[in-house]
């Protein structure tokens, strides 16, 4: 008996280890949901270490929101009714993609392209991109889930209510999405002039979306607040694993045997 606890000893002294993949390993597709969770777990867990600073800027975002609903929603979409061509229904339509299965499909598009290319950095921004559109259409959703605002559209007024309802117009999900592409695409590419185009098309799904009357400004303004606050969080997350900072957890389990006690000791690295 004594015997084989020695064997079992030896075989298992190295342990079993469990890796999170470090440096470009951890976006291939196998990995993706694991970085996906780790990623909103990281941003749930965010507030609770924020500074003075961090809620003063909270602070800040909430009263753009309040301001543009008090003071915008209204008249924009009064002017939005007033100055109405049918021409432009199609080109607000079309711009508004990038807030939607166009954004998608450039983000799986690109991804696709760099990994065949082998372009390791590019195809981590694309990773990055949608990990936030994916994160940041969550909170949307939950968002309008539970504010249940009315569309412009509808014609029911900017302070109709209705939580948990069909109504889904606070904070647009287009808005979010694409503002969350355009920050993780500025942030990798670290480019004046790619950053400024990339937020300028995101704003430009921001208007079509005035223009179609889907969403009131406020709307519009919180969307984009939260793709921009996430894309802007999960760039520095995700590239910090890739430098291999927190990126391995290691499980070790190994026979105990000592005078008459027999157990087994378990460690964990983190």
């Amino acid at each position: 008996m004594r015997a084989l606890a020695a064997v079992l000893c030896l075989l298992t002294s190295a342990g079993v280890a469990q890796e999170v993949p470090a440096g470009y390993a951890m976006d291939t597709i196998p990995h993706l949901p694991r970085l996906l969770w780790d990623d909103g777990a990281a941003l749930a867990r965010a507030p609770g270490a924020w500074g003075p600073s961090q809620w003063s800027q909270a602070a800040l975002g909430v009263a753009a929101v309040a301001g543009a609903g008090l003071v915008l929603d209204r008249d924009l979409d009064r002017a939005v009714v007033r100055n109405r061509r049918a021409s432009w229904d199609q080109p607000a339509k079309d711009a508004a993609q990038l807030g939607g299965v166009g954004g998608l499909a450039l983000v799986g598009g690109g991804y696709l392209a760099t990994s065949l290319l082998g372009r390791d950095e590019g195809r981590a921004m694309w990773v990055d991109a949608g990990l936030a559109t994916v994160l940041a259409r969550t909170v949307a959703f939950t968002g309008q889930l539970a504010v249940g605002r009315a569309r412009p559209g509808e014609d029911r007024g900017t302070h109709d209510f209705r939580p948990f309802s069909s109504a889904d117009s606070f904070p647009s999900g287009h808005a979010a999405q694409a503002f969350a592409i355009a920050s993780a695409v500025s942030l990798h590419a670290d480019n004046p002039w790619v950053g400024a185009t990339a937020y300028g098309l995101a704003g430009l799904v921001g208007l079509s979306r005035l223009e179609t009357r889907d969403h009131f400004s406020s709307d519009i303004v919180a969307g984009a607040l939260v793709g921009t606050v996430i894309g802007r969080a999960v760039v520095p997350l995700n590239q910090r694993r890739r430098q291999g900072a927190g990126s391995r957890a290691q499980v070790s389990f190994s026979p105990v045997l000592d005078g008459s006690f027999r157990g087994v000791r378990l460690v964990a690295l983190f």
